[in-house]
């Protein structure tokens, strides 16, 4: 079985000052760009576990430090925060189509921003959201203080805007395995959209 993941993302388009509302997002003009640097494939658990058996009560599981895990890497101006929704399908289909019968999936997903330059640091300081949790709110770059930053700087002649990177993991559970099930290539899709934050006061 495996499981075919998608990802898409979404600019924000976002208004102006109005009362007692500054959207921080007027100021952009950049692109948050993304790349799948590890896994480009999917999750998949086979990569796990070769053989996935009909009926078997236990589950597969790719945890966070496992090769398995697909890794995003997100490369975006440092000064705003950006928005991550993950939806997925809750059961992989087998051929992908609707036939009713579905095998149980769980999607993880842990972020970093702390700015480490290996891999095995990032994942050590990766911050795992919890079950059930899909929509999370980060800045590019932590900030020490855990308090806002200032409002970004506006576009000027000349000003280049400083830019980072924040890592997104995306790892998870499947079955157990249904009995009776036909065998074959079970998959679902994952999506990942990631959108400036509209700050506003």
């Amino acid at each position: 079985m495996k499981l075919l993941a998608l990802f898409s993302f979404i600019l924000a388009s976002v208004g102006s000052l109005q009362a007692q509302r500054l959207s921080f997002g007027s100021f952009v003009s950049d692109a948050i760009n993304l790349t799948i640097v590890d896994n480009q494939a999917g999750l998949n658990f086979n990569n796990k576990q070769r053989v996935i058996i009909v009926g078997d009560p236990t589950t597969v599981n790719v945890s966070l430090t496992d090769l398995q895990t697909v890794v995003v890497e997100v490369d975006a101006p440092i000064e705003f925060d950006i928005n991550c929704e993950l939806t997925f399908d809750k059961g992989l289909s087998l051929g992908g189509a609707d036939t009713g019968i579905f095998v149980p999936l769980l999607v993880r997903i842990a972020y970093n921003n702390t700015g480490e330059l290996s891999d095995v640091q990032r994942r050590m300081n990766a911050v795992e959201v919890p079950i059930g949790f899909s929509n999370i709110t980060l800045p590019v770059r932590r900030r020490v203080s855990g308090a806002p930053g200032p409002p970004p700087t506006p576009e000027h002649g000349g000003f280049v805007r400083p830019r980072g990177k924040a890592y997104f993991y995306l790892y998870g559970t499947l079955g157990p395995i249904p009995n009776g099930i036909p065998s074959g290539t079970y998959l679902g899709d994952i999506n990942l959209n990631l959108s400036y934050t509209d700050n506003t006061l």
